[in-house]
């Protein structure tokens, strides 16, 4: 039994040295650039030994995306405060905010995730792993369709669809980080990445207000 119990936790050991070789690897060279062979010189293990633990380098990703998840989940679960009686819009506020601090405080994890959107992520990872990946990215949409729904609900926002609408906010403020992430690009709109979020995020809070509540 304690033999068992050992080889179980040399192989959670091993397979944690390999995830944080990963996580240097990635974050130093990128996902597209990193390769497993690098991943396993840092480890100081062989390839063939990644392998045993993951299945591909995607999969490597799934599972550096979900610490990122963890983490981005946790903020936007506090900025909505479910114990706490907030307005709509201060919620939504909110989550834009811890959003972009996310954005600030964990570039690396960040940049993971917009791998996560190209390539063909869903089929070169085991489902099991790919439900992981999707079930807590549901979970952070989950607070803002929840703010927006409060804000149908209080008669603030007048909108047909929560989750569509939460989308149109998500895609408009992922935008701003992606576009501006660029030197030229924040050159040629002449605007600081705060800035330009803030007036997404109130340029879409705006079209969402019932008539009897703009200004």
């Amino acid at each position: 039994m304690a033999t068992a119990a050992r080889r179980r936790r040399e192989r959670e050991q091993r397979r944690e040295s390999i995830l944080r070789a990963a996580r240097e690897v990635f974050f130093r060279r990128g996902f597209h650039r990193a390769t497993v062979d690098e991943v396993a010189e840092v480890a100081e293990v062989s390839k063939g030994t990644v392998y045993l633990y993951f299945e591909s380098k995607e999969t490597i990703l799934a599972h550096l995306l979900l610490e990122g998840l963890n983490e981005l989940v946790k903020r936007l679960e506090r900025a909505f405060a479910p114990e706490e009686a907030l307005a709509a819009d201060v919620r939504i506020r909110r989550l834009a905010r811890a959003y972009l601090s996310f954005f600030q405080e964990e570039p690396d994890y960040f940049r993971l995730l917009m791998a996560l959107d190209r390539g063909r992520f869903q089929e070169t990872v085991p489902e099991e792993v790919y439900q992981q990946v999707l079930t807590q990215s549901l979970r952070g949409l989950h607070w803002l369709v929840q703010a927006v729904q409060q804000g149908v609900d209080e008669g603030r926002f007048q909108v047909e669809d929560a989750r569509q609408a939460a989308g149109v906010l998500w895609a408009a403020l992922n935008g701003v980080l992606v576009l501006l992430g660029h030197p030229l690009r924040r050159e040629i709109l002449a605007s600081e990445l705060e800035t330009l979020y803030e007036a997404a995020l109130e340029t879409v809070l705006r079209g969402w207000q019932c008539e009897g509540r703009k200004t």
